[in-house]
C-alpha cells in the first residue's frame, strides 16, 4: 500500500507532463502559469541536428524589430503585405517560425539544383532543406544560413518568387536582419 502511495506523485507529475507536451505538440500552447524557455520547431528527424543552430539564429533574427520590417517590404500575389499576412495568424515574427515545418528535401528534384538552399511553395509552411547545398553554408556562414531560411518564412507567409528575383529578396533580407 506505501509502495502505491508513494508513486502518485510520480504518475500526478508525469500526467502534467504528458498534457504540457501534448499542448505544445498541439500547438494549443503551455498550460496556465507554464512558461516554455523555448519555441519549439519540427525539424524532420533524417535532417542533421546542426540545422537547429540555424533555426534558433533565424529566430533570434527575428526578434528583432529591424529586421521584422522585412514583412513590410514585400506583398503576396493578392498585394496583401506579409506583416498584415503574418498579424492574422496571431503570431509574432519570431514565434510563426515556429509553425514552419521543415523536411528534408534531398531528393526532391528542386535540391538536384546545387544552387537551391531550400524551398517551399508560397503559402506552404513545408520548407524543403537541400541539406548537401545548405550544410556548406551553415558551416562557413552562419548569418548567410539563417537568412535563407528568413527568405523561405517570407514564402510560407504568401511571398511569391518571380518577381521578385530569389537574389532580390535574399539580399532585402540580409539589409533588415544582417549577415
Amino acid at each position: 500500500m506505501q509502495r502505491r502511495i508513494a508513486l502518485l506523485p510520480m504518475a500526478i507529475a508525469l500526467a502534467g507532463l504528458a498534457a504540457h507536451l501534448f499542448a505544445v505538440e498541439s500547438n494549443l500552447g503551455p498550460p496556465a502559469g507554464v512558461a516554455l524557455l523555448a519555441i519549439p520547431f519540427f525539424i524532420d528527424r533524417r535532417l542533421p541536428r546542426d540545422l537547429r543552430a540555424s533555426v534558433e539564429e533565424a529566430h533570434r533574427r527575428l526578434t528583432d524589430s529591424r529586421c521584422q520590417e522585412i514583412l513590410t517590404d514585400f506583398a503576396d500575389s493578392a498585394g496583401r503585405r506579409l506583416d498584415v499576412n503574418l498579424a492574422s495568424t496571431g503570431e509574432t515574427a519570431a514565434s510563426y517560425l515556429g509553425l514552419v515545418l521543415f523536411y528534408d528535401g534531398r531528393a526532391t528534384e528542386r535540391c538536384a539544383d546545387r544552387h537551391v538552399l531550400a524551398w517551399t511553395a508560397p503559402g506552404s509552411r513545408a520548407v524543403h532543406i537541400c541539406w548537401d547545398q545548405f550544410s556548406l553554408y551553415q558551416r562557413f556562414d552562419k548569418g548567410y544560413a539563417a537568412d535563407t531560411l528568413i527568405h523561405e518564412t517570407l514564402h510560407t507567409l504568401g511571398l511569391g518568387e518571380n518577381p521578385p528575383e530569389p537574389r532580390m529578396i535574399t539580399a532585402q533580407v540580409i539589409a533588415r536582419c544582417g549577415r
